[in-house]
């Protein structure tokens, strides 16, 4: 390697061409993405439209649950005000996502987060709206999600796993946690520079796209096993009926812990759809407690706050914690939190006309439309 010596004006002119240069390249890539649809765009938080997480709204305790939350029955503010004891010190943003009850768009624009190790050999290489995580394992990489569009699955997805010294033809498995085009879009791009890149999904997604011979059908419980790294699938129908979510075993410079990443986000908005949810939480809450479970991932960045907790991994110092450990009061509450937004929905639905037959739970009989499911 050839070294050419330079003078410290001539470093720091070429220092600041480069970050010019990546400044614009930024730019150019956000102009080239496709604008929020009114529909979908959320309101974002006056004067905080320049934090990490864009803005997005938050509920932190049960004054502000009962001031924005829009739940009128007896127990829908019974439950809703359960979700924000549970979760509103540790999980605002989620919280407004989940249990804010009135229609609208959640989707807000914000900043990508850089390419970042949030624990040893697992990466975020996501946008701002998906958290895409990339598993560095003996024989390989496990991917998890692929985005939207080739263009995303590029710019994030190559671009990210470039960053740790990693290409499309290192990744063996894509795991994807549902069929929605937002996690599946980039798998053609990736099969075209990797064709020996297997694809997972759940039986009932499958759908989503065409299934190759090498393929995985995700079952409950299954155990996947890559080099030195195995992760459990857990089947948790309601956001679609094939998601699936994992636990998997991770290590924060060399300190162990236990990931539990949910597949699915958005609330469905028909009361036996919201019963199936409900279930699966308790489903997911077994593996969760087996394993103790306590660090909280999730597949989009509104789901565990990635973005400002990859923004404090940035400026991380030593000896200072990792946000992304909670802890199993951290976990419990997680959980406990989306359960009583879930219930929170179901009581507020069925107060407003809604009826469904309980031993036929997923047939809905009539539900009125109160929200677009995010």
């Amino acid at each position: 390697m050839k070294i050419t010596k330079r003078t410290g004006a001539a470093v720091i002119a070429a220092a600041l061409a480069g970050l010019a240069g990546a400044a614009a390249a930024q730019v150019a890539a956000d102009a080239k993405r496709p604008p929020i649809p009114a529909s979908r765009l959320g309101q974002v938080t006056p004067g905080k439209e320049n934090t990490p997480n864009g803005g997005r709204p938050e509920i932190h305790d049960i004054a502000e649950m009962r001031q924005v939350g829009g739940y009128k029955s007896p127990g829908g503010v019974a439950y809703s005000d359960l979700a924000a004891e549970a979760g509103g010190k540790l999980w605002p943003v989620t919280l407004y996502y989940r249990c804010k009850n009135t229609p609208g768009g959640t989707s807000i624009p914000a900043k990508p987060p850089q390419p970042i190790e949030v624990f040893d050999g697992v990466y975020s290489i996501g946008t701002d709206a998906n958290n895409i995580w990339a598993i560095k394992t003996s024989d390989g990489v496990i991917l998890i999600d692929a985005l939207t569009t080739e263009a995303d699955a590029k710019e994030f997805i190559v671009g990210g796993l470039a960053k740790f010294g990693l290409s499309p033809k290192d990744i063996k498995l894509a795991l994807i946690t549902h069929a929605h085009g937002d996690h599946t879009g980039g798998v053609p791009y990736l099969r075209s520079l990797n064709p020996d890149m297997k694809v997972g999904m759940g039986e009932l997604d499958w759908h989503a796209l065409p299934k190759g011979p090498n393929d995985v059908t995700l079952t409950d419980g299954q155990k996947i096993t890559l080099g030195d790294f195995t992760i459990t699938t857990i089947v948790t129908t309601g956001h679609t009926a094939g998601t699936v979510s994992f636990v998997f075993p991770v290590k924060d410079k060399g300190v162990p812990h236990m990931a539990s990443l949910y597949g699915g986000q958005g609330s469905p908005s028909d009361v036996p759809s919201l019963l199936n949810f409900r279930q699966s939480l308790n489903h997911f809450a077994d593996f969760t407690d087996l394993v103790q479970a306590d660090v909280v991932l999730s597949n989009h960045t509104v789901g565990d706050d990635g973005l400002t907790r990859v923004a404090q991994l940035a400026t991380r110092k030593p000896g200072q914690p990792n946000p992304y450990v909670v802890g199993r009061e951290g976990v419990i509450r997680y959980d406990a939190e989306w359960r009583a937004c879930l219930s929170a929905d179901i009581a507020e639905r069925v107060s407003e006309g809604a009826t469904y037959d309980p031993l036929k739970v997923g047939i809905p009989i009539t539900a009125p439309p109160r929200r677009q499911a995010p």
